[in-house]
């Protein structure tokens, strides 16, 4: 017997999590296959979205005070946090040149904030169609926001800094985002930034498992990926698809909520898939007994790589769990963490990369926020923060999540109308 649903999401991308949790709250009749073990980020800023997606599904327990950020930067050390003043943190570092960075940042925030207020009113990012994009273009003239401007590259505004105040911005940008700086735009880094600075983050832990439990309430349907042969294809859309243990199954719409599964879809149109940045992990052994008392526990250590670290403790020891670009080698890792860890001594082992391209997905480093490839082909639709939102995290996930819920429930045939 064959079961039908509105939308079959594949793979567990954090945006495929919170997509299936608010389309059953909604009404949908979803069919979820993803992996076991999917991991949750170690840096979650709070976001607009994200106070959104905990507000309609009761969970609002899974925020926390935000997490102090500590900058290493060549010449300066300071904390970013809500119970520090960022000007003063900047005038010891930088004397009568704080000021000013202090306010280009803050102008920088309040460029995020109004985006983030801007995507809301929207229904989320731009939709890949005529009438939305147009509908798009009239909401940034009211809003006074020229996003032509803010789709250009951050290294344009950094230009104008000194050498150490440029090499201390750019630090702390390409550690909240591990994208090289030269490859993050004003809007992604305006909008990072300003979820950098909201008073809450959010346990990742519980927030995976609040998704989860909406995701069973509301009568979501759940396979393993590993029991799923490839889609079927008509000739102009995917159909339906048949379970390894015998169950077969259609519907309306399909989102690719993991790149690495797109080869369940080669029967259908060649897909134009986008190459996210390849984040790569360490993490050192017991390091319990070797940190300055005045560490935090999450850390950016400039250099010529993204790169950052969180302190985490698991049965009475510290780890540092470290990111960055899959370009990394061991000696600099290394010699970007000598200025935080001077004295200890550790181990580093390798964690594994968190993406890998597919072979017929093509680099593309950034994409412009106002035309993301949503929609991959015919009924398909993306669904995977990591490529086309790779620097924002958990709230990237929530942003894309709405995006396609919203859209979704315009199609007559989804079944959310």
């Amino acid at each position: 017997m064959s079961k039908h649903y509105d939308i079959a999401i594949v793979g567990g991308s954090l945006a495929a999590q919170v997509t299936a949790a608010l389309l059953v709250k909604q009404g949908g009749r979803v069919l979820f296959l993803s992996e076991t073990g999917m991991k949750d980020p170690t840096w979650f800023h709070s976001s607009l979205f994200l106070e959104k997606t905990l507000g309609m599904l009761g969970g609002r327990s899974c925020f926390m005070a935000q997490r102090p950020i500590q900058i290493f930067s060549e010449k300066s050390r300071l904390t970013v946090s809500n119970d520090i003043s960022l000007d003063q943190e900047l005038q010891r570092e930088f004397g009568a040149f704080g000021p000013a960075i202090n306010g280009w940042l803050a102008g920088l925030q309040e460029q995020g904030q109004r985006l983030e207020e801007l995507f809301w009113e929207n229904g989320g990012l731009p939709w890949p169609s005529f009438k939305a994009k147009a509908r798009f273009k009239l909401l940034c003239v009211r809003s006074r926001l020229n996003l032509s401007v803010l789709e250009r590259p951050i290294t344009d505004q950094l230009s104008g800094f000194a050498d150490q105040e440029k090499k201390f911005l750019t630090d702390l940008l390409q550690g909240l985002s591990l994208i090289p700086v030269e490859n993050l735009s004003t809007a992604r880094a305006a909008i990072l930034w300003a979820q950098a600075q909201r008073p809450e983050n959010v346990r990742g832990t519980e927030f995976s498992q609040t998704l989860e439990k909406r995701f069973d309430q509301f009568h979501g349907t759940r396979a393993q990926l590993e029991d799923l042969k490839p889609f079927e294809f008509d000739g102009s859309q995917w159909t339906g698809g048949q379970l390894v243990s015998g169950g077969r199954f259609s519907a309306d719409n399909f989102l690719l909520g993991d790149l690495r599964q797109a080869g369940l879809f080669a029967a259908g149109e060649s897909l134009k898939i986008p190459s996210p940045p390849v984040r790569a992990a360490w993490q050192t052994d017991n390091l319990a007994g070797q940190l300055s008392m005045l560490l935090g526990t999450r850390v950016i250590c400039g250099g010529r790589l993204p790169l950052r670290m969180a302190i985490e403790q698991a049965d009475e020891q510290l780890h540092g769990l470290i990111h960055s670009t899959e370009n990394a080698t061991d000696d600099e890792i290394r010699r970007q963490l000598g200025p935080v860890l001077p004295f200890a001594k550790y181990r580093l082992d390798v964690l594994g990369r968190e993406q890998v391209p597919t072979p017929q997905a093509k680099r593309q480093e950034s994409m412009p926020l106002a035309s993301l490839p949503l929609r991959a082909a015919s009924n398909l639709y993306w669904a995977d923060n990591t490529v086309l939102l790779p620097e924002m995290d958990g709230a990237g996930a929530a942003l894309l999540a709405w995006t396609i819920v919203a859209n979704l429930r315009r199609q007559p045939k989804a079944g959310l109308g």
